[in-house]
């Protein structure tokens, strides 16, 4: 607590000095933060799988085929006129009844089904930026322990400035690869005939968790630091 203590009054010492000085420490002032291993850490390298857009499990979008004898081939072999102004696709049975014909059609899957078929791959980009960011407040942990034994100077305004920065640019990544996702699920949902509203409740829970992850990095530093 006496650390957080001493922040503070470096805090409020340069905000009587002017919030222009603040802003030079926090933002503006080199502090050669350059660091090959945080790069690794938050460089967009996510694993993003979209899942495919046909068959689904509880059979929504899924081609359904029905059997009938009572459908009957001309001559030629072409089905009914009459059925093929339904819309329906036929096509002669194979089978060991050759008076029966098989008619195709598609099922076309609820805006529910399609939300629900895109969550795996929001869960795993979420368990990928999770494992991300804790590698990244392990590693500026492991900094400032190292820092410490050796009896090096601790800047704050240091660890700020580097991993500040760099938990900005994981989020950034994080980002590009959720609209990534996102706008596959639109694209799929207004192909079935849906509002991009539809994902509106998806957009609204990811801005949620990302106030969540902030709001839990700080509580992890704070910890890490007593």
């Amino acid at each position: 607590m006496k650390k957080w203590k001493i922040i503070l009054s470096v805090v409020v010492l340069l905000l009587a000095a002017g919030a222009g000085t603040l802003y030079y420490f926090l933002n503006i002032k080199d502090y050669k933060t350059a660091d090959a291993k945080v790069d690794e850490i938050v460089k967009n390298d996510f694993n993003v799988k979209l899942p495919s857009e046909d068959v689904s499990e509880d059979g929504s979008g899924a081609e359904v085929t029905e059997q009938s004898s009572d459908l009957t081939a001309d001559a030629s072999g072409a089905a009914d006129p009459a059925d093929s102004a339904t819309g329906t696709t036929q096509s002669q049975s194979t089978n060991k009844n050759p008076g029966q014909v098989k008619k195709t059609s598609v099922v076309k899957p609820t805006a529910g089904a399609i939300l629900e078929k895109y969550q795996p791959a929001f869960n795993d980009l979420q368990a990928q930026a999770d494992g991300k960011l804790n590698a990244l407040l392990s590693y500026a942990f492991s900094e400032y322990q190292t820092k410490k034994s050796n009896g090096d100077e601790i800047s704050y305004f240091y660890f700020y400035s580097k991993y500040n920065g760099a938990a900005k640019k994981l989020e950034a990544s994080t980002d590009q690869s959720f609209d990534y996702i996102y706008n596959a699920l639109v694209k799929e949902l207004e192909k079935n005939g849906y509002s991009s509203n539809e994902a509106k409740s998806i957009k609204d829970h990811y801005q949620n968790l990302k106030k969540q992850r902030r709001s839990a990095l700080m509580d992890k530093a704070v910890a890490y630091l007593k």
